[in-house]
């Protein structure tokens, strides 16, 4: 590929390649600034005479369509279309606005999934852009997490690729034009081959809110033996989301909503608003964007900058000082178990068992060996914890049983339980004096 397009675009690099094409970065010498900006390259390799004429009909299409929907904030602007030869092939050309941020995708898999509110704002944000869409008399037809991206600049959330390249790929597969959607992603009248609606997109956009809802992929998500989404074991959202959401996938079209501003308006009634924020435009949320390692299949954001080497403060309350009292409780008394039963046994069998040097090298080798299983991961916490419980007990009822004649001194097992009962209360005690100073802490930072 020559490194200046029709005159203008100069290539920096690639950012992305597939089967039938590539996407790279470019600057637009044009402009004052040398303007970045997105150079998606259709280059149809191994197709007939009659599937070349089909893909480039297509990529004309798409760049018709880009040029009426670019008004949109939300949507990458159309800066060029072009064709160029290079002997007996011929290269397409589309030039769109340069989005700096990160897709949903990448913001999930390395940071874990998204709390509801904040899926709530992006249902809020993008809504109207799918409305503005299907009001245009266009599809998107690939709503999918790594088609969102939010711009690290002012938090705006967009909606990418409308599927050319997806379209060539469907059209050499032989599968019907409206037979555009990703695996688990696609409503059940994409996968079959039939005609589309604006309710297939909202259904696209539903799986995508539980993807991010729950960091898990959809074939995880719908349960094949009942033919129905199942989400509940993964996250708990609020009933009237749930209602929402339902609707959003229900199998027929004719059952879902009929248009986006339906949603919008499902979302307002059903949803409690939580309290005002700073005035900004619709499409501009407050939510802060994370910075996900880079990923060779992020289309439009070609540079992703290192992690900060301070983290954010935390402003949540420690786990074990939030739980609840009940479980504060259960926790303190099987601390107090536990504590109490390794006393017993580090002064009892303990001290007689490794009395020699001989008993002392066998049980440092245990210790290594438990602390090599946990640190691969063969034994995680519960493991351990389950795991020394039942060597304690077992060495405690070892000693009362079988060597009582030389440890006439162990206490009885309602003594053991009276220990732990105090131990246990003393650490409620201290946890919730834990809890008080963490909240005068948090008061005044």
């Amino acid at each position: 590929m020559p490194l200046l397009l029709g005159g203008r675009y100069i290539v920096e690099r690639p950012i992305a390649q597939g089967g039938f094409g590539a996407t790279f970065l470019a600057r637009d010498r044009y402009t004052p600034a040398m303007k970045r900006c997105v150079v998606k390259l259709l280059q149809p390799v191994g197709l007939t005479s009659s599937q070349m004429v089909i893909a480039k009909q297509m990529f004309e299409r798409e760049a018709t369509v880009l040029e009426d929907l670019g008004t949109h904030p939300q949507i990458p602007d159309l800066l060029a279309y072009f064709e160029v030869q290079s002997g007996q092939d011929e290269f397409f050309y589309l030039v769109q606005e340069f989005v700096d941020g990160f897709t949903l995708e990448q913001i999930v898999e390395q940071h874990g999934a998204i709390a509801e509110t904040d899926v709530l704002e992006i249902m809020q944000s993008l809504l109207p852009v799918l409305q503005f869409i299907h009001e245009k008399g266009s599809i998107h037809r690939d709503i999918k997490p790594a088609n969102i991206m939010v711009r690290k600049l002012d938090q705006t959330y967009f909606l990418l690729d409308f599927g050319a390249v997806k379209q060539v790929a469907g059209a050499v597969q032989g599968q019907k034009s409206t037979g555009i959607f990703t695996p688990g992603y696609g409503a059940p009248e994409q996968m079959r081959g039939d005609t589309v609606f604006p309710a297939t997109d909202l259904y696209a956009f539903a799986v995508t809110c539980l993807f991010l809802l729950t960091g898990k992929d959809p074939d995880e998500l719908f349960d094949v033996n009942y033919n129905k989404w199942q989400w509940d074991r993964f996250v708990k959202l609020s009933p009237s989301f749930n209602k929402v959401l339902q609707k959003m996938l229900e199998t027929a079209p004719s059952d879902r909503y009929n248009s986006a501003a339906s949603v919008i308006q499902a979302l307002s009634s059903k949803i409690a608003v939580t309290a005002p924020a700073p005035v900004k435009p619709k499409h501009q949320t407050s939510i802060q964007v994370p910075v996900p390692i880079a990923s060779p299949n992020a289309i439009n954001a070609p540079s992703v900058p290192k992690p900060p080497s301070k983290s954010p403060k935390s402003q949540k309350t420690p786990w074990l000082l939030a739980a609840p009292i009940p479980t504060q409780f259960i926790a303190a008394f099987l601390l107090g178990v536990e504590a109490m039963l390794l006393w017993q046994v580090s002064t009892t069998v303990g001290i007689a068992a490794i009395g020699t040097p001989a008993n002392l090298i066998a049980f440092a080798i245990a210790l290594l060996g438990i602390i090599l299983l946990r640190v691969s991961s063969v034994l995680d916490n519960k493991d351990l914890f389950v795991f020394v419980n039942l060597l304690s007990f077992g060495a405690v009822w070892g000693g009362q049983i079988f060597i009582k004649t030389l440890f006439q001194s162990l206490p009885n097992w309602i003594d053991i339980a009276q220990y732990c009962g105090i131990a246990g209360f003393s650490a409620i005690a201290i946890m919730a004096a834990f809890r008080l100073i963490f909240q005068l802490l948090y008061s005044f930072l």
